[in-house]
This record gives C-alpha cells, structure tokens and sequence, in this order.
C-alpha cells in the first residue's frame, strides 16, 4: 500500500464518527433482518456479530464489550422468539447469547489491539533501520552528519506549515531522509573534495538524484517518493538538474526538500566556509524565491522556523526587545 493511500485509510479506519456511524448502521440492519425475518428461531441472529467486531476494530476490547451488551440487548427481552407468532425468548436464551456477544467483543478487541501494538513496533523498526543507513551514508560525508534526518526535519515542519495532508507529510519526511542515497555511488574524493569541483566531477555530483531514485525504484513502497528524490535539485527558473524542469512541472514535494535541503547546507559547516546563522539562510532563501525556490514553500519555511526558533520577524530588529 503506498504511503498515501496507506495514510488516508489509517485517518478513516480509526475515525470514532466512522466506527460509531457503521456500528450503528449494522446494528440497526441485523435487528431489522432478524425481526422480518421471524424473530430469534432463525439464523439471522448472528448477524450481530457483524457490529461487535467492527466495534472491536475501532474501539478495542471495550467497545467490543459494549456493543456486544447492546447487540445482546436488542437481539434479548426486545426480539421475539417467533415474530408471527408473538412467542417471546426465554431469558436464559438471550442472556447466554449475549453473554457470546461480548466473548467475542473481547478477545476480538484484545488480539487487535496487539496486531496494531505489533505493527506499530514494526513500523517503528522499519524506520530506525532506515535512520541507520542513512547515518551510515551521511558518514561518507564527513561534512554532513545527520544531514538526512535534518532535512526530514525541515521538509516536515515546511509541509506542516502549509497545512499539507498527513499522507504528504509522511511522504515528504521519507523522500528527505531518502534523498541523498545516490551518493552511495560519488567517489568519496569527489564528496570530500575541499576545492573547487572540476567539470567532469561536478557532472558526477548531478547524477546522484537519478541514481537515488533508481536504487528505489525496484522498492514499491517507495515508489511515491521517487518524484521527489528525483528532482529536489530542479529551480523554478528550470536551470536546475537531472531534467531542468521549470515552475510548476516541479513536483511540490520536490519543491519542500529543495527549500529545506537548502537550509541545512547554509547552516552547516563545510571544508571551505563556516555555518551561516538561520537568519542569514533564511534571508538567503527569500532572494532566491521565484528563481531557484518556490515561493510559496519559501514563505512557510520562513513562517515555521521563526515561530519553532523564536526568531524575529522580517524587518523587526531583535537588539530592540526589551530596550523600552
């Protein structure tokens, strides 16, 4: 399942207005079908088992519980032995199949609360096995540690800033900690290199986003990352690389890790230059909005990392606070 389909099903299925909505519509569908269709003495009873593991899946094992108390009470005193006619259920009936009803809700509810404990462990693993190769990787740079993750980072505080859906969140953060996995094939020398880049070794360095995207695309979890691995290097001017695409053709989530790997460059240290401050990056980013970055990610990343560093305000003058 790709990582936005799998987000948006994640926000729906555990929805309680969701799970209420179905569990109130199922209950009302079996009690009904049971009735018309001659009261208890039939099989159709056992349609309520449909609402008591849904409220299971959404609500654990209380609320399979407690739907299971309410199955038992409309399928219980409420619901004939025999609809035609008029034969009421022994109490001893309904009590025992209640008593099923909440059985099932509960072990329902417990063994779905460990699968999801379980896959959430395995998610959790997954990406620390993937924050590990990344840091492994970033190590061949002596010049960019925990380069990756910074820049996940920042790509996800940009998307949350502009208020970008949670599937696109997710994928923004993963292509950022993916980006830079090209790399793995740029000689060390080259990477390493203190002065200036020759041409044939910069034609190497521009080839690191295409061998990025082909190292993932055989992965088909990844595959929705592949537009913005592949292109956080593109400008809004089109002079930028693998495939100089130009405004808008760039993919946003390209457009995010362009900003925010842009970021992290200035403000770290590199073999010919000391670290810029965020401030002095952030000024830099605004002149080269609508030329190399978009203008639109430029202003959030503005917006997000003065509000989460406390810096000040464009044009406010920060020796000014408390001066009055």
């Amino acid at each position: 399942m790709s990582f936005s389909w799998s987000r948006r099903f994640a926000a729906w299925d555990r929805s309680p207005v969701v799970g209420t909505t179905l569990v109130g519509i199922t209950l009302f569908a079996a009690g009904a079908v049971t009735y018309w269709a001659g009261g208890t003495r039939s099989a159709f009873p056992h349609l309520f088992y449909i609402p008591v593991l849904i409220g299971s899946y959404y609500f654990g094992p209380a609320g399979g519980v407690a739907v299971g108390l309410t199955a038992g009470a409309i399928c219980g005193p409420y619901m004939p032995l025999d609809t035609a006619a008029g034969i009421p259920q022994p109490a001893t009936g309904w009590f025992i199949r209640m008593v099923f009803f909440c059985g099932v809700g509960l072990c329902a509810g417990a063994l779905i609360l460990s699968l999801r404990r379980r896959i959430e462990d395995l998610r959790r693993h997954n990406e620390e096995v993937v924050r590990a190769f990344v840091r492994a990787l970033d190590a061949k740079d002596r010049y960019t540690s925990r380069h990756s993750e910074k820049v996940a980072e920042y790509a996800e505080g940009i998307a949350r800033q502009m208020n970008l859906p949670p599937e696109v969140q997710e994928r923004v953060r993963w292509a950022a900690l993916l980006h830079d996995v090209g790399k793995l094939a740029v000689p060390s020398a080259i990477l390493n290199k203190p002065g200036r880049l020759e041409p044939s070794e910069w034609a190497i360095i521009k080839q690191h986003p295409v061998e990025s995207e082909r190292i993932f695309s055989g992965v088909a979890h990844f595959r929705p990352l592949l537009p913005a691995i592949r292109h956080h290097h593109e400008r809004m001017d089109g002079r930028g690389y693998p495939d100089g695409l130009k405004g808008d053709q760039v993919p946003l989530e390209a457009r995010i890790l362009a900003v925010a790997d842009s970021f992290d460059a200035m403000t770290s240290a590199r073999a010919y230059r000391e670290p810029m401050s965020e401030e002095a990056a952030l000024k830099e980013l605004e002149k080269g909005a609508g030329t190399q970055f978009d203008p639109v990610v430029v202003a959030a990343m503005i917006r997000w990392r003065r509000s989460v560093a406390h810096l000040p305000a464009a044009g406010e003058n920060p020796a000014s606070e408390g001066s009055a």
